[in-house]
């Protein structure tokens, strides 16, 4: 079986350093552009709201703007935050009685964003 890297190669490869920062998620309402009022998510804030790869929130959303019951919310982190803090942040998002159909965990690698920028 070849390899890929000699072991030589992995010895002196520099780790990254992969930080959590934050977390995309799939909200589906019929309540129009949904609000989320800063403090509301502990240690997350809404950034930016998208519908159909639109940005919807915050800013003018023109009235011609066809959109869809499901939407994109990006909470970025306040501080550092671990892989607990997403799950009190998923079980605080289903008390208040948002219906999420999906979560995205948003990385960095080295300080660079593994995840697509906001608009």
């Amino acid at each position: 079986m070849a390899t890929t890297f000699s072991e030589a190669a992995k010895s002196t490869k520099k780790k990254k350093e992969i930080r959590l920062v934050g977390v995309d998620m799939y909200i589906i309402t019929e309540k129009g552009i949904p609000n989320f009022p800063d403090g509301e998510f502990g240690p997350f804030k809404c950034e930016f709201i998208s519908n159909r790869g639109t940005k919807v929130w915050p800013g003018f959303v023109s009235p011609d703007l066809m959109m869809v019951n499901w939407y994109r919310c990006r909470f970025m982190a306040t501080q550092d935050v671990q892989d607990a803090d997403i799950d009190t942040f998923l079980v605080t998002l289903t008390k208040k009685g948002w219906w999420w159909s999906a979560a995205q965990k948003l990385w960095t690698h080295d300080g660079e964003a593994a995840y697509s920028k906001a608009y």
